[in-house]
């Protein structure tokens, strides 16, 4: 007796899934480019909102850090955007909604924004709701730095950058690890089963 191949390859196929979920885990998630610009500056914001579960993303809700001031908001005949000032009448929050992200898809939202007079740095927090009622959330770091460190702070996330993709390649050599040992293992009680079978008959 030995196991049927149609479960040998739904074992594989489980490992396979936990490799392509660790990989998800590590790379997919909200973000806010650029990571890093200059004091004053009208920049344009791009909010990148990928959706790596099996469930659309139905709404996206943008927390403004106090020092940003955005000034316009990319339309989008898709989406309803609503927005929500403080006592300055500074936008503190943005919110889209009437929509989805299907899964494995992503979308941009973009933003006219004037950074902050004083270099620092500051976290941007997204929320990203899911059509289960689900909601994850994420920070986004995003640091003002003079004309002169422009360099060094490029030279940082590029370091960074490569850091996630590190971590990813890790993630994924786990999962092809994990798949390997239940595929030996399968092939181990096969053998057992068989060497037991020959001794009985």
């Amino acid at each position: 007796m030995h196991t049927p191949s149609w479960q040998q390859n739904t074992l594989i196929l489980w490992g396979v899934s936990g490799i392509l979920l660790l990989a998800a885990t590590a790379w997919g998630h909200s973000d806010l480019d650029p990571r890093q610009s200059i004091p004053n500056k009208w920049e344009t914001y791009t909010l990148n909102v990928p959706t790596e579960t099996a469930v659309p993303t139905v709404q996206v809700r943008l927390l403004v850090p106090r020092d940003f001031e955005i000034e316009m908001i990319e339309h989008s005949p898709l989406w309803q955007i609503t927005r929500s000032r403080d006592e300055r009448g500074y936008i503190q929050e943005v919110t889209w909604s009437g929509s989805s992200i299907p899964p494995q898809t992503f979308a941009e939202f973009k933003l006219l924004v004037r950074n902050p007079a004083a270099p620092g740095t500051s976290l941007w927090k997204i929320e990203q709701h899911y059509q289960d009622g689900n909601v994850a959330t994420w920070e986004a770091q995003t640091q003002i730095v003079s004309q002169g460190n422009v360099g060094g702070a490029q030279h940082a996330e590029e370091a960074w950058r490569a850091a996630q993709v590190a971590t990813t390649v890790s993630l994924v050599a786990i999962g092809v690890s994990v798949t390997l040992i239940i595929v030996t293992a399968i092939g181990i009680v096969q053998s057992g089963r068989s060497q037991r079978q020959d001794e009985q008959s």
